[in-house]
């Protein structure tokens, strides 16, 4: 295989791995009681499923190769930025999480391969292929604007709804300075990750 065939294949089963991922844990929300509807609302408002799509959409076109598909997901800034947000993925929920289970095996194997398997294997993918360079002093910032829109749209869906994804949001339990000051730092976190992985991604060019 050519060094092209090998990259588009191991994204490729990047890409296969975040749709199981987020389609097993699609199957475990549904067999919960309620409106279906309700349910995928909620299933949508995690940050973890819409970083898996995220990756497994990025994977997908980089996989199928050609520059109308490859050439957005495949430029550094964006494949970096990809980086971090599954990687802050695992990091949270390794550090914040680790007790919140999925019951049964599909839901064993939807919180491995969402948590685990996926960060692993797109870091990996981003590390070893081309390109890398050429990413400005400002990405970092630019990158604040999904996970920050995440927040916004997660306290303004819980003041209506009064449901919140995660306990570490959850504003009826820890009330708004508490929250505030869990998003500041989880924002901190993507702050600091993306100028280390803006920093890696230039040693990477340079190799």
């Amino acid at each position: 295989m050519t060094g092209g065939s090998i990259r588009r294949a191991a994204h490729g089963a990047v890409a296969l791995f975040a749709a199981t991922g987020v389609v097993l844990h699609y199957v475990v929300v549904l067999g919960h009681a309620g409106e279906v509807a309700v349910r995928s609302i909620r299933f949508l408002s995690y940050f973890t499923i819409l970083t898996n799509i995220l990756v497994a959409a990025s994977a997908f076109a980089i996989a199928l190769g050609g520059e109308r598909l490859a050439a957005p997901a495949g430029r550094p800034a964006w494949r970096t930025m990809v980086t971090l947000d599954i990687l802050v993925v695992a990091l949270i929920y390794h550090l914040l999480l680790r007790d919140v289970v999925l019951p049964g095996a599909i839901g064993w194997w939807a919180n491995t391969l969402v948590h685990q398997i996926v960060p692993a294997a797109w870091t990996a993918c981003w590390l070893a292929f081309a390109p890398h360079g050429a990413i400005d002093r400002t990405a970092p910032l630019r990158w604040l604007l999904y996970p920050l829109g995440y927040a916004l749209w997660t306290l303004v869906h819980g003041a209506v709804g009064g449901w919140y994804p995660y306990p570490f949001m959850d504003v009826g339990k820890l009330g708004y300075p508490a929250v505030l000051a869990n998003v500041a730092g989880i924002g901190l976190l993507f702050l600091a990750l993306g100028h280390a992985l803006r920093w890696a991604d230039g040693r990477l060019a340079r190799r």
